[in-house]
């Protein structure tokens, strides 16, 4: 029997597909599509320091995956397979972009062996200077696998030798002609003749390793002491030990055997092993972004987000309505602007927000810090378990904690993922509730909602939510509902109640936007749904678990995957039932199990009618959009469907701006 589910991995690496599919679009600007193949390129890196660890763990135990009966063996090949495709997807537009970058005249990234003999000599003189004595030759060690991002194995007919390529090193070499670039080790390759002939080396590779990154946090326990946790995470950061290799990318010489050789070399399976036709690691590419984006024909025309009026006291304004703003097309600055009202207002008693991912020199930071010194109650939670992100939210509460602020880390087993900041003024305040992460930084690319109140139900239930992450509450909320556990029945409860409305009358509709929708029990409850009619209107960036097809013939689901110049993110919850009664949430939970069984997520309704009316806009438009949009079909591929007039809800928001100044 068919599986009712899609695996997840492999739904990770479509949605990769559909980020290198950017660079064939003919109204993406060069430089942009450079930047998507480079995206691409870090999102497979994460995809096997992150997810290929399962894979193998499948394969060592023996399991199979739940969702699709899958064994890790056939799943491996699955992912070879998807993989293979995306690469050669991706290095055929870069050929295309490349020849069309040099056609323009902008810049050349050439091989050693096209460039003049004029530019050789110069670029052998520089290595000679430059880099021939960073180049370290020993004999290759199977036991002993180099960190660095390339690498060189040297080939003898007697036995095989390395070399690392410093890191510190500039991968893009200039050949002495303006904007004519080689890759580093390109140059490295045609210019150590000296080591060649030493070791009488008759063949090379340029070789890259990925390592597991996914090392379990195997010391939480609910009851361990602040200082025994941070202990255990300082221990955690400084002993990752030698991680196993879930790639090795090598530079195609046409060979049939060289992927077995490589599998053999590093004791990994053929299906880990990518033959590249091209430069490996595709992130140099957004140096190249970063180095010419200043021409305004070769990248997306830059804009800046509505913001707050400064003549208006917003927190002022907030004692009247709410607001609802959607970032980046309104500015993060109006949260800072928020923040810092409440700093400088006499009445501000205590301040009281959930941290997870900031940006460096953050000013977030940098007001709660102030708000502490000007005698303010700071508290602050600090998820330190941000992956990737640990040693800096470490030195993040160090420099909060030192400034006065109290730090709390939060659910020792369950990721505090929840975004929310509550401003205390006796028994009235303040709170905003978010999708995103309080980032300065990337809330410029990465659109998400943010809601803002002193409607005392929300303020109340916020003061219980800190309360209960203090360990000083077991009060029910009030409009909030949170994680683990609550947002997944919240969801379940509400899909129920609008099957019966629907049965009822013929009339309503669930709609859903998340970053991922994997957790079988949300995807078995839209099945059940769907078999009796009740549509369904689906968003999903990234890995999508649910199948088509599967609900009989009243099924009424579109599932569509938004990809353009912005990352989506926003989480958006809105449940018709069809007799003019509707509820929207806002949260900072995906449908994934994680998020809903293992995370403290959040989850806000909108309850007055002005933000409703103005978040219903947000979700139409995202319903109308056809140009950024990709749609899941029964044989789980995303197409784009071709129309005479295309609706781009991203492209509508950003012309938008240029209508008014402020919020």
């Amino acid at each position: 029997m068919k599986s009712k589910y899609y695996n997840r991995d492999l739904s990770w690496l479509l949605f990769d597909n559909r980020v290198i599919d950017q660079a064939y679009n003919n109204k993406v600007p060069l430089l942009e599509k450079l930047r998507f193949l480079s995206i691409a390129s870090n999102n497979l890196d994460e995809f096997f320091r992150v997810r290929m660890h399962n894979v193998y763990s499948m394969i060592t135990r023996k399991k199979r995956d739940r969702r699709t009966g899958l064994d890790g063996v056939d799943l491996l090949s699955f992912v070879y397979d998807f993989n293979s495709r995306n690469i050669a997807k991706q290095y055929q537009a870069l050929g295309i972009i490349l020849d069309d970058i040099k056609d323009k005249g902008i810049f050349d990234l050439s091989y050693f062996s096209d460039v003049s003999d004029k530019e050789k000599e110069y670029l052998q003189d520089y290595y000679l200077k430059n880099i021939s004595k960073r180049i370290k030759v020993v004999d290759f060690n199977t036991d002993k696998k180099s960190h660095n991002n390339l690498n060189i194995l040297l080939c003898s007919e007697e036995k095989l030798y390395s070399a690392e390529i410093p890191d510190d090193l500039n991968r893009l070499v200039e050949t002495n002609v303006p904007n004519h670039f080689v890759l580093l080790e390109d140059l490295i390759i045609n210019s150590a003749k000296d080591h060649f002939r030493k070791h009488k080396i008759i063949d090379g590779y340029i070789y890259r390793l990925t390592f597991d990154k996914n090392k379990r946090y195997d010391f939480l326990d609910e009851n361990l002491s602040d200082r025994q946790y941070l202990k255990d995470m300082n221990d955690y950061l400084t002993n990752n030990g030698h991680r196993k290799v879930t790639r090795v990318e090598f530079v195609s010489h046409d060979e049939p055997k060289d992927r077995v050789f490589f599998s053999s070399l590093f004791g990994i399976s053929k299906k880990s092993v990518y033959e590249i036709c091209g430069p490996l690691d595709l992130r140099i590419l957004d140096k190249l972004f970063k180095k010419y984006r200043n021409d305004p024909k070769l990248v997306f025309a830059p804009f800046t987000g509505l913001t707050w009026r400064d003549s208006k006291d917003i927190l002022g304004y907030l004692n009247d309505k709410s607001i609802l703003v959607n970032y980046p097309y309104d500015s993060f600055d109006i949260f800072l602007k928020f923040l810092k009202a409440s700093v400088h207002d006499s009445k501000t008693t205590a301040i009281k927000m959930s941290i997870y991912r900031t940006e460096k020199q953050s000013h977030v930071v940098s007001l709660l810090k102030e708000a502490a010194s000007k005698g303010i109650q700071v508290t602050v939670i600090v998820e330190l378990r941000a992956r990737f992100d640990e040693q800096h939210n470490l030195e993040v509460a160090e420099e909060l904690e030192n400034a006065g602020c109290k730090i709390l880390y939060g659910d020792r087993v369950n990721k505090v993922h929840a975004k929310i900041c509550l401003i205390e003024q006796g028994n009235s305040g303040y709170v905003q509730i978010g999708t995103g992460n309080y980032n300065a930084i990337t809330s410029k690319v990465f659109s998400d909602v943010s809601f803002f109140t002193s409607n005392s139900k929300y303020v109340n239930d916020a003061r219980l939510f800190f309360d209960r992450l203090a360990g000083k509450s077991v009060d029910e909320f009030n409009l909030l509902d949170t994680s683990p556990n609550g947002i997944k029945q919240l969801i379940l409860h509400k899909i129920r109640k609008a099957t019966r409305n629907y049965l009822r009358t013929g009339k309503g509709e669930v709609f859903i936007k998340v970053n991922g929708l994997t957790d079988i029990e949300i995807i078995n409850g839209i099945y059940g749904a769907a078999r009796l009619g009740l549509p369904f209107r689906i968003i999903v960036r990234g890995p999508c678990s649910l199948k088509l097809g599967l609900c009989g013939e009243k099924e009424d689901i579109e599932v569509k995957s938004i990809v353009g110049e912005l990352l989506e993110h926003s989480r958006i919850y809105k449940f018709d039932y069809g007799n003019g009664e509707d509820e929207i949430w806002i949260s900072s939970a995906d449908l994934m199990t994680r998020n809903l069984d293992r995370r403290v997520e959040i989850a806000a309704p909108l309850v007055e009618e002005s933000i409703k009316k103005t978040m219903r806009k947000l979700i139409k438009m995202y319903q109308k959009d056809t140009a950024n949009s990709y749609y899941l079909n029964q044989d789980g591929e995303y197409i784009k469907k071709n129309k005479f007039f295309n609706v781009s809800a991203q492209q509508t928001w950003l012309k938008r701006i240029k209508w008014r100044k402020y919020v």
